[in-house]
């Protein structure tokens, strides 16, 4: 037996592969209740990543050739699909109840992926915890499609991946956040100037291999892949907000043309410029 919730109707921009997608389920029958990551998509559909966190009851999460792992209430799971892991209902559990949501944004998919391998799938977070915070916003999202935007929306999903991996990392990163607060806002004072890494290295005083494993090391990310994301992200709004021609949204953002920057896109987002803004608009 499976007992769902029903979600309002969203606008016109809001799909799983836009936005994101979830629901509160509770799940009592063990024989129709079980996902495998390497069974779940075939090799045309794009990677995604599923977090579901247990409210009530026990589920059970396991990693090819490892032993099962109990996911009682106040413990969680990051599925990457694909990827060799299941989860299920096991026969002994009174029922499963639980909160979960897919994720396609392809930056965030590789970095929670990233985080995943590192320290493994399983989460505990208390009610109050930042995680439990974000995963109730988004939960409210699906519902309600309460957001402004798709940037809203896309802001929304990176904040719960900083608290995942702030709660995975065991400590808090503010170092972190402000190199990554301090690089957007240095690129966004002028999307079309192509910053380089050594120039960016030279202002702290290091060398260019110094700079970019102290960025990598704080943040998780090199700074060169950052500073694409967030020239994208200012793309991404241009082609939503404005009918300004590809080739003027390449250069306002710091693209060499409008050829560069449709690669660019494409290997970012997993579609083409056109196709985000006829999807969005």
């Amino acid at each position: 037996m499976q007992t769902t919730l029903h979600a309002e109707e969203g606008p016109t921009w809001w799909t799983p592969v836009n936005a994101y997608f979830g629901n509160v389920e509770t799940q009592t029958d063990p024989q129709s209740y079980h996902w495998d990551g390497m069974k779940r998509i075939s090799r045309r559909d794009l990677p995604l990543v599923f977090f579901q966190f247990t409210f009530a009851g026990v589920g059970q999460f396991e990693l090819y050739g490892r032993p099962p792992q109990r996911v009682t209430p106040g413990m969680g799971f990051f599925a990457v699909v694909p990827s060799r892991h299941r989860y299920y209902l096991p026969p002994d559990s009174p029922g499963w109840t639980f909160a979960w949501i897919g994720i396609y944004h392809p930056y965030l998919v590789r970095r929670l992926a990233r985080q995943v391998q590192l320290t493994g799938p399983i989460v505990h977070a208390a009610p109050g915890s930042a995680l439990v915070k974000r995963l109730s916003r988004l939960m409210r999202g699906v519902f309600l499609k309460d957001y402004g935007d798709r940037f809203e929306v896309e802001a929304e999903l990176l904040a719960f991946t900083h608290a995942y991996e702030r709660l995975a990392q065991g400590e808090p990163n503010p170092g972190g956040e402000r190199l990554l607060q301090e690089l957007k806002e240095r690129v966004l004072e002028d999307p079309r100037i192509r910053r380089e890494v050594s120039t960016l290295a030279a202002e702290h005083g290091l060398s260019r291999s110094a700079f970019s494993h102290h960025f990598r090391e704080r943040t998780g990310l090199a700074p060169a892949h950052f500073m694409t994301e967030v020239r994208l992200q200012a793309a991404a709004r241009l082609l939503v907000t404005t009918d300004l021609p590809l080739s003027r949204v390449a250069r306002d953002c710091g693209f060499a043309n409008a050829n560069h920057f449709g690669k660019v896109f494409r290997r970012f987002r997993q579609q083409s410029a056109g196709a985000y803004r006829r999807a969005l608009r």
